[in-house]
């Protein structure tokens, strides 16, 4: 398996790269003149337009043999891969001899630029050619990329590590040398080049991202991404380049497709080595398989019958509102002015108007009632738009995956978990975020950590496909809306006893008053019905006993818990001993917030009891803990029943309220 992998990788880097040692015809038309010598002409490469190599012309059909399909490669040294219409329909291997510079050495008017057009003059032709899409040869400034301060560009004078440039072939040419600002023992140099604007790329015709480098070292790593989204936070990595190929000591050329998605392209690395250098960035048309068109899953701008799939979740103390922008800020005044989509006020985009009822931990969901199932066959983005506006930067917006299995289970997918997240304010940004394998529906919430008024706007929410490897949802980026256990189907609902910190020395199990393993003590009824065959957890304290005996429990996710929620559960305690008060029940929060909501000492509880306690003002994923002490050796019953952690108005005690 390992050589495999290795064998494909060395396969796929080198269809990406021309071998060649010989001279370049660059906007010349295939078989012109490109050398005085006349017996040289220009041969077009395989895989490339207008870009070709200088060699011999006058070389028998017979003996050139295809190229080797699909990747336009040859096996035999000295041959390259070439359009050579007049023999074969298909590209072939032609030879090009070691000695080719010499054979057929440039003119040198060959490759003369204007601002509109590169013209090459000849003797017997003069052909035009259009410029790219974006071109960076370095002769003039480069406005198409931005280039960081770790690259250097030579001045004509004193070339860097090779003795010409690529576009002009010769000392005086201008290219780009990689200078690191920083050295070992740092290694976090993050050096990039990239794209300055947007390229949404359309599937009429492929284009090609191509660039042309040089390094001496034969491990001198560094990549080809694609970067999407304003915050730029989702890439992918298109060409991994680990140096010099063997069979090339020359400028060496790299042709990557692009797919048809708005991207912009950024070449990166980190790392110290030297020397370094790159030439002609372009991005142009190209002769490649055309891309396949994107499949659109879902789409709304919010201007059509699609309001109908959103609606505001009910109980919440934000509520969205679907307006066009000229109503929209006669309520909210720093709400966009314009949507995103017409780019007026007569537009219309969904927001949370809060700055009449801005509070720390309050939130509000949007929820798209569409479900989608993402699968392994085809990878799937969401794309949205949104509008951070406010005071003071005291909130989120966080975009979760609403599992359709379970419909309180979200999973959260943008901003990414793990890194602090800072949204730009007073514009409208492109949000991005490749969507994992599962079957599910969309959430956005919007919530607030201070009193100040700050809220979120939202537009033109897509899912559309997009060329990234298959993900799934990993274990840390789960909860729950809501919990509510009554125990009566006779299971733990998924309540688990301990956690990765933790560990109880005895279990809470599944319990009836007819099983109870101690029946003086009891208790011989559930909370819920009163009933002797009704269920609730209980701590099953076992001999020997000892002073650190200890029961720890919890809901299987933790909670996504807001301002207006709380937790409601019964719970019993009876020890066969009175005035010690040696029984401790607790209910901690783990989190963003660490603390004890409630705790009792006693020996008896006088039956069930019901607590309903409000949650932690802060707006996170809570963990919520029961525990229990028992120091004395002596024999305890607890147990808890009807647990259930929701919002506040849904919650009604059954007997006693604390």
């Amino acid at each position: 398996m390992v050589s495999t992998v290795i064998r494909c990788f060395v396969f796929v880097l080198f269809s990406l790269t021309v071998r060649v040692k010989s001279q370049f015809c660059n906007g010349i038309a295939q078989y012109n003149r490109c050398s005085p010598n006349s017996a040289c002409a220009c041969f077009h490469l395989a895989g490339a337009i207008d870009i070709g190599v200088c060699t011999d012309e006058f070389v028998e059909c017979s003996e050139l043999a295809p190229c080797e399909r699909p990747n336009n490669i040859c096996s035999e040294s000295n041959h390259r891969c070439i359009h050579h219409p007049r023999c074969h329909n298909l590209p072939v291997c032609y030879p090009v001899p070691s000695f080719n510079r010499q054979l057929c050495p440039l003119i040198a008017t060959m490759n003369t630029t204007t601002a509109s057009t590169i013209t090459t003059t000849m003797p017997t032709t003069t052909t035009t050619q259009q410029l790219s899409i974006l071109l960076c040869d370095f002769e003039t400034i480069c406005n198409d990329f931005i280039i960081d301060k770790n690259w250097g560009l030579t001045d004509g004078l004193h070339p860097q590590s090779i003795d010409h440039d690529h576009t002009l072939n010769t000392s005086s040419g201008h290219y780009l040398f990689y200078n690191p600002q920083k050295l070992p023992p740092f290694y976090d140099i993050n050096a990039e080049i990239k794209t300055k604007d947007w390229l949404q790329l359309s599937t009429d015709r492929t284009i090609c991202f191509r660039m042309w480098y040089y390094t001496p070292r034969l491990t001198l790593p560094f990549t080809i991404q694609l970067v999407q989204g304003d915050d730029a936070q989702l890439t992918r990595i298109i060409a991994s380049i680990p140096g010099r190929d063997p069979t090339i000591d020359d400028w060496t050329f790299i042709n990557v497709p692009l797919p048809p998605e708005k991207i912009k392209i950024a070449i990166r690395l980190n790392v110290s080595t030297v020397p370094l250098t790159f030439d002609d960035l372009s991005v142009d048309y190209c002769d490649e398989p055309r891309p396949s068109p994107p499949t659109n899953l879902y789409t709304c701008d919010f201007e059509s019958s699609c309001i109908e799939d959103f609606s505001s979740l009910p109980n919440y103390p934000y509520q969205w509102l679907v307006m066009n922008a000229s109503d929209a800020i006669k309520i909210e005044s720093q709400a966009p002015s314009v949507d995103f989509t017409f780019g007026n006020q007569s537009g219309h985009y969904v927001f949370v108007p809060n700055s009449n009822s801005t509070k720390a931990g309050n939130v509000g969901y949007l929820a798209l009632q569409t479900s989608f199932n993402i699968t392994t066959n085809e990878s799937f983005c969401l794309n949205f738009q949104y509008y951070n506006y406010g005071q003071t930067a005291a909130g989120n917006l966080n975009v979760y995956a609403q599992l359709s299995e379970s419909s309180e289970t979200v999973r959260k997918l943008w901003p990414p978990i793990g890194r602090q997240h800072i949204y730009t304010r007073d514009k409208w940004i492109w949000g991005i975020v490749n969507l994992p394998v599962d079957y599910y529906s969309l959430l956005f919430r919007v919530d607030t950590t201070g009193t100040n008024p700050y809220s979120f706007a939202l537009d033109n929410i897509s899912i559309t496909s997009c060329d990234y490897p298959p993900s799934t949802f990993t274990d840390d980026n789960a909860g729950l809306l809501s919990f509510s256990c009554n125990f009566d189907n006779l299971t733990m609902c998924e309540m688990e006893n301990g956690d990765r910190y933790t560990r109880p020395t005895h279990n809470f199990t599944i319990i009836t008053g007819d099983t109870v393993p101690n029946r003086k003590l009891g208790p011989t009824r559930d909370h819920t019905s009163n009933s002797s065959t009704g269920g609730f957890i209980y701590w099953n304290r076992q001999l020997p006993f000892t002073p650190t005996d200890l029961g720890y429990i919890h809901p299987p996710k933790p909670m996504a818990v807001d301002l207006s929620m709380c937790i409601r559960f019964a719970y019993y305690i009876k020890s066969s001993i009175y005035n010690k008060n040696g029984t401790t029940l607790a209910v901690t929060v783990g989190g963003c917030l660490g603390s004890t909501l409630w705790y009792i000492y006693t020996d008896d509880s006088q039956g069930w009891q019901v607590i309903i306690l409000p949650v932690p003002n802060v707006v996170c994923m809570e963990s919520f803990y029961f525990t229990v002490y028992q120091k004395l050796p002596v024999e305890v019953s607890v147990a808890l029943d009807d647990i259930a952690i929701e919002h506040c108005n849904t919650l009604s005690p059954t007997t006693t309220s604390i």
